[in-house]
């Protein structure tokens, strides 16, 4: 899902943001994967730090092992992201500078979107808001779909939240046709299509 997209376009004109690094993204990557197994290609469109970003990957859970390929351009290798449990293990292919995160930013991103959320889903009809881990999460569920999840760090550091909005809801742990996370922590959005889903 989320975000290993190569970024494209000038800088803003003021002085360059510094480059971000794993350990400023807080939060706890899922050890336990919910939901069914699949497989799915993704385009990717957004903002970050001034710069369009955009580009494809393909996301594969299997039991608890979560996997993301980022792809350039011409359908080569960007990066691979494999988490299994807790541990994340990276290689990177794209030269230095051409991602706009680090990859384990993009699994974090992947975590919250499908499994960082609220226990005992479905949910009834309504707002609901609990505690995972550090962070307060609110979600908002209608007719059996989530619709709508934000997290804010309990810490308050970063301030402000990070909201994922579901077109047509998320049902079962299968991801909707197209979704939207604003990152409000780091100043990014991405708008997330996905092109292909399979089970597997």
């Amino acid at each position: 899902m989320l975000l290993g997209a190569c970024a494209k376009g000038q800088e803003a004109e003021t002085a360059p943001p510094r480059e971000l690094r794993d350990a400023d993204y807080p939060g706890a990557l899922a050890t336990t994967l919910t939901g069914p197994d699949f497989m799915a290609r993704q385009r990717l469109r957004g903002t970050a730090r001034g710069r369009e970003i955009g580009g494809e990957v393909v996301l594969q859970k299997q039991g608890d092992a979560l996997t993301l390929v980022g792809l350039t351009p011409f359908a080569t290798k960007a990066f691979v992201a494999r988490q299994q449990g807790a541990e994340v293990k990276v290689q990177v292919f794209a030269p230095e500078g051409k991602l706009p995160f680090p990859p384990r930013f993009m699994l974090l991103d992947v975590n919250r979107v499908q499994f960082l959320g609220l226990p005992g889903a479905p949910l009834a009809d309504g707002t609901h808001r609990g505690e995972v881990g550090e962070e307060t999460v609110t979600e908002v569920w209608q007719g059996g779909a989530l619709l709508e999840r934000r997290f804010e760090r309990k810490d308050g550091a970063p301030a402000g939240a990070i909201v994922v909005t579901y077109e047509g809801g998320m049902k079962d742990g299968a991801l909707p046709p197209r979704l939207k996370l604003v990152n409000g922590w780091f100043g990014y959005e991405i708008a997330v299509e996905t092109l292909q889903w399979q089970p597997l």
